[in-house]
């Protein structure tokens, strides 16, 4: 298996020595790690048919220190080095130059290499057809369209990202967003308008005994300066079992609200945005009774600024959360409040295809459960990550 990660990495490097079919894809700035998860609900800009190889790599250094309030509960001191290597193949084939077929495939091989444990996985997975800038659909293992920005900061599983011990996640509209372990995903996209788009996703599965279906509906409003993106979702999930009392149900809905003063040309540049979230969880157990911790409902509420300086980017952002579950004693509710800010600086090594990001957070969990057990846990940490697009 480890020389099967040498090969990926060398067929990457022979990749960018070959001469490109196409001009590749756009750099998209600071939307997104890589040009590969095309943002904003835009269609790939890889649309000269034949097949593209490119992809990214990225790897975290960091450190993270804890303080958990519960004597049973150690403070924690927390070194970290992670990273994967993406290896995306996409392939285009176009008919009349408006109608397409494409499919893509991405492979990931990762940094932290644990023996007997899987380290060769897969993130997108999908075939795509319909009309270049009108409509298409899409099935396969992908994730829907973000409308929850956080900036440069909380990317996902990120020291920042997970915050202070037992603190709760943000709501991002997530319940049906991510790429589905056992699950398949189909979607509708429409595009009316050059600044207005649409999306229908949808989920179909099972995983873990669990039959599920959801679906996740989603529009974007796109002038440029101005971006209002909006989502809902609903998910269901019953055991497989005929007779079983278990299920789940998750709603929620989101957007945001983002500024863009950033033309490159411009020595000061500037983008800022507000978003908000709001999902709850009914789940029943096994006994045909209410899960009262396991049914929470969860309000985000978060922005981000973002200053180009020259060429460097300085990031802001903030989250806060706020959640509560059907746990209560008497008059008391239970009630969990996670704050989240960080500060990053990003700047390009020799060439704007390699970066280096610096990010500094802080995290407060305030944990207040009806049953006991109240605390305060804190977080610091500080990490770097440097990327590379080919």
């Amino acid at each position: 298996m480890h020389n099967l990660a040498r090969a990926l990495l060398a067929l990457g490097g022979l990749v960018v020595l070959l001469p490109a079919a196409s001009a590749g894809p756009r750099m998209w700035g600071g939307d997104e790690p890589s040009p590969y998860y095309v943002p904003r609900g835009l269609q790939s800009p890889l649309r000269d048919d034949g097949v593209h190889l490119g992809g990214d790599i990225w790897i975290d250094t960091g450190y993270q220190s804890t303080h958990r309030e519960l004597e049973s509960e150690p403070d924690l001191h927390f070194w970290l080095m992670k990273g994967r290597f993406m290896l995306d193949v996409t392939a285009t084939y176009t008919w009349r130059e408006r109608f397409f077929v494409q499919a893509k495939g991405q492979i990931l091989a990762f940094v932290e290499d644990i023996r007997n444990n899987q380290f060769l996985d897969t993130d997108d997975a999908w075939v795509r057809f319909g009309m270049w800038d009108l409509w298409d659909i899409q099935i396969g293992r992908f994730e829907k369209w973000r409308v929850y920005h956080k900036g440069e900061g909380f990317e996902r599983d990120t020291l920042e990202h997970l915050g202070a011990f037992d603190g709760p996640r943000m709501y991002e509209v997530n319940y049906a967003f991510y790429r589905q372990d056992g699950f398949g995903q189909v979607a509708a996209h429409l595009y009316p308008l050059s600044w207005l788009r649409f999306e229908l996703g949808s989920v179909f599965g099972n995983e873990m005994g669990f039959n599920s279906v959801g679906v996740r509906p989603a529009g974007i409003v796109d002038f440029g300066w101005l971006r209002v993106k909006l989502a809902g979702e609903y998910r269901r999930l019953e055991h497989q079992e005929e007779g079983r009392k278990e299920w789940e149900t998750r709603r929620g809905i989101g957007g945001s609200v983002a500024f863009y003063y950033d033309e490159p040309h411009r020595v000061v540049r500037v983008q800022v945005g507000l978003n908000a979230a709001y999902g709850y969880i009914d789940k029943v157990n096994p006994f045909g009774e209410v899960d009262e911790r396991g049914s929470p409902d969860t309000l985000s509420l978060g922005g981000f600024l973002n200053v180009g300086l020259w060429s460097a980017v300085v990031g802001f952002g903030y989250n806060h959360t706020i959640q509560g579950d059907r746990q209560h004693r008497e008059t008391i509710e239970s009630r969990f409040v996670h704050k989240q800010l960080f500060a990053s600086l990003r700047h390009h090594i020799f060439v704007r295809r390699l970066t280096a990001k610096l990010v500094f957070s802080w995290a407060e969990a305030d944990l207040r459960p009806a049953v006991g057990n109240q605390r305060l846990n804190e977080m610091y940490s500080i990490r770097l990550r440097m990327a590379m697009v080919f």
